[in-house]
């Protein structure tokens, strides 16, 4: 499992830093985690999938991935997707470990 950190800019101007993993060739972002109860793992409450929107790798510094142009509103983030965009809610079988998270 890759995980990344990320700088997406949404269509209201907000930017944001957040995660991303890749998962099943595909780049997402992952706005919150939630906490297993038990395990040293999370899981993410929502992917929305980001490498079909313009977005650069990053060289250096704390971003793997900068510029990322979401056509969506930050209200994407609390889980009002509008139509068009792929995302997921809650995906199944899908763990992290928590040591793979960078802060």
């Amino acid at each position: 499992m890759d995980v990344f950190r990320c700088s997406v800019r949404f269509s209201d101007g907000l930017v944001v830093t957040c995660d991303g993993i890749a998962y099943e060739g595909k780049l997402w972002l992952v706005p919150l985690w939630l906490r297993h109860p038990r395990n040293p793992v999370v899981l993410p409450e929502r992917m929305i999938r980001f490498d079909l929107c313009p977005h650069q790798k990053a060289e250096g510094g704390d971003l793997d991935y900068q510029n990322i142009q979401l056509p969506i509103p930050k209200s994407a983030l609390r889980g009002e997707v509008p139509q068009g965009i792929e995302y997921i809610d809650r995906p199944q079988n899908l763990e992290v470990p928590v040591h793979l998270l960078r802060r």
